[in-house]
């Protein structure tokens, strides 16, 4: 695991509190920890837990680990003890059974069900047809926090009398691309120690 930890390698680096996610990349690796740089200023702690992920030739990579120092947007990391190779797609997709309304214009909204969700995009059933690689706007609530993006499907089936959709996020903003992250990875966690 130790060969996916190079320099100007990209992580998305979380702490419990979901206000200090962010991207970093590493600067220098050492024998016992590596250094990041973070992309944004956030305030970590010495001793304090995180959780770091990113996408390889593997899969997406997943491991937790304590930060060892703080030097301003600086932070060295202990090398994991352990870590887990999650799944190929690069954003972890969980089961959501969820309401929700794409609106494509003013006057026309329809009414949709999310099957699945990840930080890239989702999977919902309609009664309409979608149009391919046109712009919804929906609005999730995902833990108390309100998303609202740009859904473009990329590919519809039909089922029975129904419509399944898979299609990407438009303009997502980072803070809602990361909470949607570290949202999945717990729930993905969680299902897995079931």
């Amino acid at each position: 695991m130790r060969n996916q930890i190079y320099k100007n390698k990209e992580f998305y680096i979380l702490s419990r509190s979901i206000d200090n996610a962010s991207k970093c990349k590493v600067t220098e690796v050492l024998e016992d920890c590596f250094k990041v740089e973070l992309a944004a200023k956030n305030k970590y702690e010495e001793e304090e837990s995180v959780e770091l992920f990113t996408m390889t030739p593997n899969g997406q990579l997943y491991f937790e680990t304590i930060v060892k120092e703080v030097k301003e947007n600086i932070i060295s990391i202990w090398f994991p003890i352990s870590y887990k190779y999650l799944q190929r797609r690069e954003f972890s997709r969980i089961n959501l059974e969820r309401n929700i309304i794409l609106k494509l214009t003013k006057d026309k909204e329809i009414p949709a069900k999310i099957i699945d969700i990840s930080a890239g995009g989702l999977k919902i059933i309609t009664k309409e047809q979608l149009q391919l690689l046109k712009n919804y706007e929906i609005n999730i609530n995902i833990e108390n926090k309100p998303i609202c993006v740009n859904f473009e499907p990329i590919r519809t089936e039909t089922n029975d009398n129904t419509f399944i959709s898979s299609g990407r996020f438009k303009d997502i903003s980072s803070f809602d691309r990361i909470s949607l992250v570290q949202y999945c990875f717990r729930k993905q966690i969680e299902n897995s120690n079931k």
